[in-house]
């Protein structure tokens, strides 16, 4: 295992990923570690969501790093570092869930999936709401199955776009449209009187209803 090293959002502004992921494919271990310590942050809160296990995820997170800088010269370009970045851990933590259960009881990704845990904060981050439409909007969001939750934090939290998303979980681009829609949707049924919610559903529909001619 590679020295831990403690990471740290940057500023974004004068940050370009594939640029310095060019750069660490060249042998540049200044771009590498400012890859590391501009995604860690984001690395983090996912793995904090897909397994509430806070020393294993930063362990995982130094495992990935580690595994790319010595597979370097058999890396290449990536559309998305962020995307990769996430499905590598999402791989790692897989096997390493894996690992810890016992002999009994053999888990597949579905019930892995379902220790996904999303928060009102998570959707709602810039908007005022209230202690009771925060209560609701809570349990709203635990009656989700996973793999919608786990789509809403990435497409809001993490701001990343379907394609990236559709590499990520491995599910083609309508399906993860599909999700969106039907996890607002049901959320939206819950707190209709949610002012953020009620936009963050009219954008989603919309979209999905002139990509797939209605649901």
């Amino acid at each position: 295992m590679a020295t831990e090293i403690t990471g740290g959002r940057q500023d974004g502004k004068s940050f370009n990923p594939k640029r310095l992921w060019e750069e660490f494919l060249k042998g540049d271990g200044t771009a590498f570690g400012k890859i590391f310590k501009f995604y860690y942050q984001d690395l983090y809160g996912y793995g904090l969501k897909f397994c509430q296990k806070p020393d294993m995820v930063k362990d995982c997170i130094q495992e990935v790093f580690a595994n790319i800088g010595e597979s370097r010269r058999r890396l290449g370009k990536v559309e998305s570092v962020k995307a990769y970045l996430i499905v590598t851990l999402r791989r790692t933590l897989l096997k390493r869930l894996e690992r810890r259960r016992t002999q009994e009881t053999k888990m597949d990704e579905h019930v892995q999936r379902k220790s996904f845990q999303l928060s009102p904060e998570d959707i709602i981050i810039h908007e005022e709401i209230d202690q009771e439409q925060r209560h609701a909007l809570k349990e709203a969001l635990q009656t989700l199955p996973s793999r919608q939750k786990e789509v809403l934090f990435l497409r809001y939290f993490n701001g990343m776009s379907y394609n990236e998303i559709e590499q990520i979980l491995s599910i083609n681009y309508q399906s993860i449209r599909n999700h969106v829609y039907r996890a607002t949707k049901r959320l939206k049924n819950i707190l209709d009187k949610n002012d953020a919610l009620q936009r963050l559903y009219s954008s989603e529909t919309t979209a999905s209803e002139l990509k797939s001619g209605g649901m």
